[in-house]
């Protein structure tokens, strides 16, 4: 997929300030011209973090038994991070404010991207999705 020039911007920018990692520094070769693109399989290195999209909202009324609790989760985020030898996790997810902080308090080493105000308004949830997809995507 190709995303819009200026939330991958959004996105680099906040993958360089708060997770260490530039496309140099994990070795992601990106072209503007995705018909350019022609990467062989293995040689991206990957951001040094875990990149975790945790549903929830309306996706646990469908899928109740797919979602696990909070706890489940970051149990899960830990042996992953611990497996991987990593000590950062970004976070992409449409949790509430409430269970949002429950996780930070649970997982300390957790990062989200939280858009202000103007942010927001500027990009709208589906711009702030493409931006988390973004950040994931170079873990």
């Amino acid at each position: 997929m190709v995303f819009a020039k200026h939330l991958r911007v959004v996105g680099d920018d906040f993958r360089s300030k708060y997770l260490n990692s530039t496309n140099d520094a994990d070795k992601i070769a990106y072209s503007e011209d995705w018909t350019k693109m022609k990467v062989k399989l293995g040689t991206s290195l990957g951001g040094p973090y875990l990149g975790v999209h945790l549903r929830r909202k309306d996706f646990i009324w469908g899928h109740r038994e797919d979602v696990p609790s909070l706890q489940g989760a970051v149990k899960t985020i830990r042996s992953l991070m611990e497996t991987h030898k990593l000590d950062r996790v970004f976070v992409a997810t449409d949790a509430v404010r409430k269970e949002c902080e429950e996780l930070k308090r649970l997982l300390p080493e957790m990062v989200r991207f939280e858009p202000t105000w103007e942010e927001l308004e500027l990009y709208k949830d589906g711009g702030v999705a493409i931006i988390d997809q973004w950040i994931c995507s170079h873990a």
